[in-house]
C-alpha cells in the first residue's frame, strides 16, 4: 500500500449531503459571477447559435463554439466557488482570470467522451462484441464519473496540467468514489426533467428552451464538481 493510500484509508468520506446543502448558499453568495457569467457565456451564445443554425458544418462550429464558452465558464467560476466554500471569497476577476488550467482539463476530458462515442458508433451493435463493448464504455464512464468528478476546479485552484490534475483527482477521491458515483446519478436524475420538460417530451421545444436547459446544465455543472471538491479538501487537511 503507497503512502497516499494510506492516507486516504484514514480520511473520512466525502459529506454528500453537505454538498448538497451548499448548493443553494454558494449561489446565493457569488450569485453575480455565477449568473451573469452563465447568461454571458452559456445562454446568450446558446439562443444566438441556436437561431442562426442552418445545419451542415455551421451547426457543427456553434456546438464546438458552445462548448468552449461553457468550459471557459466552468473554469471561471470554479475558484470562486472554492475559494467561497474555504471563507476566502474571491472576485470574479480573478476567478476568470485563473481559467486555463480547468479549460485544457476540460478539453481533455471532451477529447476522450468524443474517442469513446466515436468507439460505439463503430461497435457492431447486436452482436456479443457489440454488447461487451457497450459495457467496457459505460464501466469506463462510471469509473470516470467517479474519479474526474473534481477534476476541472482541482486544475484550476492548484494550477496543474491535465494528466497532473487526474493524478490529483484519482488520490483525492479514493475513498469517496461510490459517494461522488450517486452524487453524479443523483444529479443526472435530477436534470432529466428538466430536460423533458424544456425539449417538449421528445418534441422541439424551441432554441430558447433548449439554451435554458443547457444553462442550468452547465451551472449545476459549475456548482457540483467545485463543491465536491472543497469538500474532498477538507477532509483531505
Amino acid at each position: 500500500m503507497t503512502m497516499a493510500m494510506r492516507q486516504r484509508a484514514d480520511t473520512p468520506p466525502l459529506d454528500v449531503a453537505l454538498v448538497l446543502r451548499r448548493l443553494l448558499p454558494a449561489l446565493a453568495a457569488d450569485a453575480v459571477p455565477l449568473l451573469g457569467g452563465l447568461v454571458l457565456l452559456v445562454l446568450l451564445p446558446g439562443i444566438m447559435t441556436r437561431l442562426a443554425d442552418t445545419g451542415g458544418e455551421a451547426g457543427t462550429l456553434f456546438v464546438i463554439l458552445r462548448a468552449l464558452l461553457a468550459m471557459i465558464y466552468v473554469a471561471g467560476t470554479a475558484p470562486i466557488v472554492v475559494s467561497r466554500a474555504q471563507g476566502r471569497p474571491l472576485g470574479w476577476r480573478s476567478g476568470f482570470a485563473r481559467a486555463t488550467p480547468g479549460v485544457q482539463a476540460a478539453l481533455l476530458i471532451g477529447a476522450i467522451v468524443v474517442a469513446g462515442m466515436t468507439l460505439h458508433l463503430f461497435a457492431r451493435h447486436g452482436s456479443v462484441a457489440g454488447w461487451l463493448l457497450d459495457v467496457l464504455l459505460l464501466s469506463a464512464v462510471l469509473l470516470g464519473a467517479s474519479v474526474l468528478l473534481p477534476l476541472v476546479p482541482l486544475a484550476v485552484v492548484e494550477t496543474l496540467s491535465p494528466l497532473a490534475a487526474m493524478r490529483r483527482a484519482a488520490a483525492l477521491t479514493l475513498g469517496s468514489r461510490n459517494r461522488i458515483l450517486a452524487l453524479a446519478l443523483l444529479t443526472g436524475l435530477t436534470l432529466a426533467p428538466i430536460a423533458a420538460l424544456a425539449f417538449g417530451f421528445g418534441g422541439n421545444g424551441g432554441p430558447v428552451a433548449a439554451a435554458l436547459f443547457e444553462a442550468i446544465a452547465w451551472l449545476v455543472a459549475a456548482l457540483v464538481p467545485a463543491l465536491v471538491y472543497a469538500g474532498l479538501l477538507e477532509n483531505d487537511a
